[in-house]
């Protein structure tokens, strides 16, 4: 696992010096780059409230079912 993640870093500063040597307007391409960061990280933060709440749910579920036993 540790190879994948290390090639995958590779790709990633790879990805990072082929843009930064084609890409024309650079603002632009910071400014893409940072609204895909914060919407992945905001996607990503509302399905872990939402697998909390879920959670919490069935763990009551289960706790009542037993007081009831």
């Amino acid at each position: 696992m540790n190879t994948l993640r290390g090639l995958g870093a590779c790709a990633v500063l790879a990805g990072i010096a082929y843009a930064v040597t084609k890409v024309t307007n650079f603002q632009l391409f910071v400014l893409g780059i940072t609204v895909t960061t914060v919407t992945v990280c905001v996607i990503t933060y509302l399905l872990s409230v939402k697998r909390r709440r879920h959670d919490r749910r069935t763990a009551n579920g289960r706790n009542r079912s037993r007081r009831a036993s």
